[in-house]
This record gives C-alpha cells, sequence and structure tokens, in this order.
C-alpha cells in the first residue's frame, strides 16, 4: 500500500480508519469505465449534394455540451458534424480544431450549403 494525497477530509479521515484496521486497500487505484446514454438533438440538418450537414450552433460552449458533441463524433464517425459560434473566440476553436470538428463563426458558410 502506498500512501497517495486524498482529494478532501472525509477522504483522509476513511483513509487514515482503514490504515488503522490494518486491510489491504488502494485509494484511487483502479479506473472503471462507464458509457452515459442520451441522444443528440442537432440545431439543424442540412440536405446537401454531398450528404447531410449536421449544424450545432452555440454562444456559449458549455463543458456539457463538448463532452456530447466529442461522444457523438466518436461514436458517429459518418454523420458530418459541425458547429456555428456566435462569436469568435479562440478558446472554442483551439477545441474544435482538436476534436476534428468544423466550425465558422456568425452565419453558415456557402459551401456548408453544398456540403462541402
Amino acid at each position: 500500500m502506498k500512501k497517495r494525497s486524498t482529494r478532501n477530509k472525509f477522504e483522509a479521515k476513511i483513509f487514515e480508519q482503514l490504515k488503522k484496521a490494518k486491510v489491504k486497500f488502494g485509494y484511487e487505484t483502479e479506473r472503471i469505465t462507464y458509457l452515459l446514454t442520451g441522444y443528440y438533438l442537432p440545431d439543424f440538418v442540412i440536405k446537401t449534394p454531398t450528404g447531410l450537414v449536421y449544424i450545432e450552433t452555440k454562444g456559449y460552449l458549455r463543458p456539457e455540451h463538448k463532452r456530447k458533441m466529442v461522444a457523438v463524433k466518436k461514436l458517429h464517425r459518418e454523420i458530418d458534424l459541425r458547429i456555428l459560434f456566435y462569436s469568435y473566440n479562440i478558446k472554442n476553436i483551439k477545441w474544435a480544431d482538436k476534436n476534428g470538428i468544423r466550425w465558422a463563426v456568425n452565419e453558415v458558410p456557402k459551401e456548408w450549403l453544398e456540403g462541402f
């Protein structure tokens, strides 16, 4: 058992209780994956000559929106998911670029309407 800092006083209290009880234990030693199910309702779906383009419009991009969009993109690689920002925000743009999500600001680009 390797001692590790706990995140709060309650965890520290339980850590000490288990230590005094002389039981074998680990603190945050295992990662267990989980999935949350839900659905994504895109703001706009454009029918173009090259297929469907899904557009999400965002004035403020919350962390839960980011998680959902990344999860949808990973699960449905065939979907052409794009984001339209209300205003230019470098942090949001870097996030979109990092996650392979095409983006634009303020209005739908003409090429998007044509499927490009």
